[in-house]
């Protein structure tokens, strides 16, 4: 199961779920507050470079506050 990033309206907690791709854009849990309002934020990643060292490439819109888990935008995915 893959490991997807929440983030809830409620409280502004962000946090991982594992869960089933087929769950994936259903609303979570919070563990914060317990509101089942979660909604799923865009991830960033790890690569690997030839050298060995790992560099995070963030997804977004290239904003202030966007990048892995949020848009500073107010972007919802």
């Amino acid at each position: 199961m893959p490991m997807y990033e929440y983030r809830c309206p409620d409280c502004d907690k962000r946090f991982e779920q594992l869960r089933r791709m087929s769950e994936a854009e259903q609303p979570a849990e919070c563990p914060g507050c317990a509101s089942k309002n979660a909604s799923r934020q865009l991830s960033g990643f790890a690569a690997v470079t030839a050298g060995g060292g790992a560099s995070e490439m963030a997804m977004g819109c290239g904003k202030q506050g966007c990048g892995p888990g949020g848009c500073g935008a107010g972007w919802k995915n």
